[in-house]
């Protein structure tokens, strides 16, 4: 195959409309290899030959199917019984939808019943610096534009790696980074660090980075939920966030003045940047081993397995098809030796619960190495969990 039929990741990822950490996700996951990796470099090429695989990948993923029947899909060499996949897929979702809508039935029901909850005033937190209405949008090459409600979701996200200790306040704080096309967040606790990389719809023409306070950002959610578009740029003091003009034109109601405060509420947000200095998260990344063994796993089964425990350490343990999580046994799609490892509830959880997508990535390298947990669709998300030893009196051969 000559060299010019080869297409870089991040070219192959632009044209299928795909990310290039989802492409490295599927890649991964024995979805879609890439033709060539270059041995020295480990830089990944595809060829445009793969571009259906890709895009159909992206479509399957759309409608939330998991890896193991996107796969079962793409394997399927009849048309005829791939498109029957689909649709059985999609049967379950409308069974799915079906519930949903019968508990949302019975919802109404009750809230019409007197059970209501009251409506809570808003309360304007300290932190914010509210600009006054009219200033105009940053245009500097520093500023990033991206969708509120994925920033939002973003923020949760890596949140939930941050915790309050007054002796070391860097641990409360989430570092933004940004490239001419991503925007990367990340947090941690010591025991996981989550990162999650974002595409803007406009990125900034010059890379920065800033350590944020997360109660602040935390805060400032439930307004960036809000916003169909965000300018974020930083500033001496933090990070500003500024809606477009274009907000008010499209949602009049959204530019009205606060009745508490008489000014427009929707106009600007401000964080306040931390003085404590992030640690070098990537360091500690490019120093770790190679992935030894890798799990596929249905997210929504894991999580209920580990809803059921009731220990306060969880231990994993591979098989050649299926992951023993406690006492549970679930289907799962595993390559390389089996692996046993031990967990404190409160760390896994949270990083499975806050992972994006139908399904779950478990990098695992050793029992006394980070695990990471890997998905990504929109954009990329990943947390290193840290195992623990097994509790004393735990069955560790579970």
């Amino acid at each position: 195959m000559p060299d010019t039929d080869l297409i870089t990741i991040g070219a192959f990822a632009r044209a299928c409309g795909l990310s290039a950490s989802a492409l490295r996700f599927y890649a991964d996951a024995g979805v879609l290899a890439p033709a060539v990796v270059d041995d020295v470099t480990g830089y990944r090429y595809y060829t445009p030959d793969q571009s259906d695989s890709a895009h159909l990948i992206r479509h399957l993923r759309a409608v939330d199917m998991p890896l193991p029947a996107v796969a079962a899909v793409l394997a399927e060499p009849d048309p005829s019984r791939a498109a029957e996949l689909v649709d059985l897929h999609l049967a379950d979702l409308d069974r799915h939808l079906t519930e949903v809508r019968a508990a949302a039935t019975a919802a109404r029901t009750a809230l019409r019943a007197g059970r209501a909850v009251s409506d809570k005033k808003p309360i304007s937190p300290d932190g914010w610096d509210v600009g006054a209405p009219g200033d105009p949008i940053p245009t500097t090459d520093h500023t990033v534009w991206l969708s509120g409600p994925m920033l939002a979701a973003a923020i949760d996200q890596v949140a939930t790696a941050t915790i309050t200790d007054p002796t070391m306040p860097v641990l409360d704080t989430i570092l933004f980074e940004t490239a001419r096309h991503e925007l990367t967040l990340t947090a941690t606790d010591r025991y996981r660090l989550t990162t999650r990389t974002l595409r803007p719809t406009r990125g900034a023409e010059t890379a920065w980075t800033a350590t944020i306070d997360a109660e602040d950002l935390r805060a400032t959610v439930s307004w960036l939920r809000r916003q169909h578009s965000v300018a974020i740029r930083p500033t001496p003091e933090g990070i500003e966030f500024t809606t477009p003009p274009t907000d008010s034109e499209v949602n009049p109601a959204a530019a009205q003045p606060s009745m508490a405060t008489g000014i427009d509420e929707n106009a600007h947000r401000h964080c306040r940047r931390s003085t404590e200095n992030f640690p070098d998260y990537r360091a500690m990344l490019t120093a770790l081993p190679p992935v030894v063994t890798r799990v596929v796993i249905a997210r929504a089964d894991l999580l209920t397995a580990l809803e059921a425990a009731n220990a306060p350490t969880i231990t994993l343990h591979t098989h050649p098809s299926t992951l023993s999580v406690g006492r549970h046994r679930l289907p799962a799609t595993i390559t390389g030796p089996a692996m046993t490892l031990h967990f404190p509830v409160t760390t896994l959880y949270p990083a499975i619960a806050a992972a994006v997508g139908p399904d779950v990535m478990l990098d695992l390298i050793a029992p006394d190495h980070p695990a990471r947990v890997r998905s990504a669709d929109e954009g990329a998300l990943s947390t290193l969990a840290m195992p623990c030893q097994p509790e004393p009196t735990e069955d560790a051969s579970r």
